[in-house]
């Protein structure tokens, strides 16, 4: 249940705090006091979208607080999502700055937007005046009757196959779209992975070549240079080097006869003359081997260029051109599968089908079981708001469509969406003998705001939210019926808690808490502030808004209040 509000800063409002009691709260006040705000209010802190406007003129940010009695297994399910720790008090709050930026928390932590809304909906039902238009939505009235029904875990069940139906669905025909560019693509992939794997490359080819090159453009220099010093080391040049390492051994093994201690210095003297006749030998060979190859230096460049071109598109090193060829491949791959991974969406598409069917039509057998009482308890509820004429009807139909579902009872394929196959139509006739005819062709103001109560007195036994909102649900309800809507309202504040904006004198005497919303000037601004009253406040209140703030005026309001203490009594 909603223990406290708190607001700072908010439209019209400086600083108010509230706190309600269990039962039935009731906010009054002049037409254009602002009692609306502080449900607006509420409504940001349930998650609603910020707007600059909420930051009170003069002031750089609006707060908003809501703290509620922690007693729902699902809001604690959604908590757990976020990471909040459940406690036994649950604290909402919201920060907007001035350009509409906001934060949001729970419990003092850090939550997304989203986050408020869906906690907010476990624990607030709020019902304003726009739902006297969606009352008229197909949609809307399809929900009213899932939710009597208690059917909302099938039509989840139901909205996920559909989902992922469309989801299938939108691949494959994009896939199918895709087609003749995705064949362009293929012959592009084509060309450069038969072009790359034609080459032959392989990583760091492009350096050893031009290693090679080099080498064979020097050939000539190199062929005299191993031969030059092939011959000295040979002793066949005039150069006395081979005599020098001769004349070095023999007079270290003469050293080493008288001075047994230097015969390694005589071993290492015999291995550089064995050293320098084995390097002799292979310069000589490399001398032998080494020429100049016009053809291969040709060929080298050739291949070189064809490198080089290819690095040009595809890569900066002969690696890179190899992996790009390798990725192209993967994706050509890929492309070349797309006929078939269409054809697997289809197949998923037609057995996600399959497996709808049966879905939707037990849940459309469950809904018409369902809408002829649904009819019964609205028209009951009409009955005791005066409306006892009224017949209220609640009809279900598919609508024919050849991509849709061949359901059984059905002689066409029929359109499905996330809600299932049914299109549901809320019926009203108010006058004896007329047929029943779409709410929004029949109903007056005054008889939406009492079909809309009805529901929500219907639906209320059968949701678990804690808190019912409703904000002027008496719009365009005369003070004759108005005491019916208190009893109903009071009815629901039996087991549930009730804050509720009123004009109307007769639905004010039922509170159980009452509070007055009023408006101010000071310095220069205007100022909302919200009071609670008690004993002769509250009848003051409900003489001025019987339209006599007299004695008679005031007798009337004990009246009405002891009519309503009454009723409760006896309820």
């Amino acid at each position: 249940m909603l223990r406290h509000v708190s607001v700072r800063d908010f439209a019209l409002i400086d600083a108010v705090d509230v706190s309600l009691e269990p039962g039935m709260n009731v906010l009054t006040g002049e037409t254009g006091a602002g009692k609306s705000i502080l449900i607006d209010a509420l409504a940001l802190v349930l998650g609603r979208r910020a707007h600059p406007a909420d930051v009170r003129a003069g002031t750089s940010r609006a707060y908003v607080e809501a703290v509620f009695d922690m007693t729902s297994d699902e809001a604690s399910r959604v908590m757990d999502s976020y990471g909040v720790e459940t406690d036994e008090s649950l604290i909402l709050s919201r920060e907007v700055r001035g350009a509409g930026r906001s934060t949001a928390r729970i419990n003092g932590r850090g939550v997304p937007v989203r986050a408020l809304a869906e906690l907010g909906r476990t624990v607030v039902d709020v019902h304003g005046p726009s739902e006297h238009q969606s009352l008229f939505r197909q949609s809307q009235q399809l929900e009213y009757l899932d939710r009597f029904a208690g059917l909302m875990p099938e039509r989840e069940t139901v909205a996920g196959l559909a989902r992922e139906i469309r989801a299938t669905d939108r691949e494959a025909d994009e896939l199918q779209r895709n087609a003749r560019e995705t064949a362009r693509e293929i012959d592009l992939l084509t060309f450069q992975v038969d072009e790359i794997s034609a080459a032959e490359l392989s990583a760091g080819e492009d350096e050893r070549l031009r290693a090679d090159r080099h080498v064979l453009a020097n050939a000539e220099r190199l062929r005299d240079l191993a031969g030059q010093a092939a011959a000295r080391l040979h002793g066949d040049a005039l150069d006395p080097a081979p005599d020098i390492i001769g004349s070095t051994l023999q007079a270290a093994e003469e050293m080493a006869e008288l001075d047994p201690d230097l015969r390694p210095l005589a071993q290492q003297a015999a291995q550089l003359q064995e050293l320098a006749a084995d390097l002799a030998l292979a310069l000589q060979s490399y001398a032998e081997q080494v020429e100049a190859d016009p053809a291969r230096i040709k060929q080298i460049d050739d291949r070189l260029n064809q490198i080089e071109a290819l690095i040009r598109k595809y890569g900066e090193t002969p690696a890179q051109v190899i992996a790009y060829g390798e990725e192209a491949q993967a994706r050509l791959d890929e492309l070349e599968r797309g006929d078939s991974r269409i054809e697997a969406l289809r197949e998923h598409a037609a057995d996600l089908r399959e497996r709808l069917i049966p879905a939707v039509e037990v849940l459309s057998a469950k809904r018409r079981r369902a809408a002829g009482d649904l009819a019964d308890a609205v028209a009951d509820q009409l009955d005791d708001l005066n409306m006892r004429y009224a017949t209220f009807e609640v009809r279900l139909r598919c609508q024919a469509d050849p991509g849709g579902l061949p359901v059984t009872g059905e002689a066409e394929s029929v359109r499905f969406d996330e809600s299932g196959i049914d299109q549901v139509e809320f019926l009203l006739s108010v006058n004896v003998g007329q047929p029943p005819r779409p709410l929004a062709d029949v109903a007056s103001d005054g008889e939406r705001s009492r079909i809309l109560l009805g529901l929500k007195v219907v639906l209320a036994k059968v949701d678990p939210t804690p808190t019912l909102v409703f904000d002027e649900i008496d719009v365009g309800v005369g003070p004759r019926a108005g005491d019916i809507v208190g009893q109903k309202l009071a009815a629901l504040a039996a087991w549930r808690q009730v804050l509720c904006i009123t004009h109307l004198a007769p639905v004010a005497a039922f509170a159980d808490t009452h509070f007055v919303v009023a408006k101010s000037d000071a310095l220069g601004e205007t100022r909302t502030a919200v009071s609670r009253v008690d004993g002769d406040r509250v009848v003051e209140e409900i003489a001025a808004m019987s339209g006599a703030s007299t004695i008679a005026g005031r007798r009337l309001a004990r009246d009405l209040m002891a009519a309503a203490q009454a009723w409760k009594h006896d309820a």
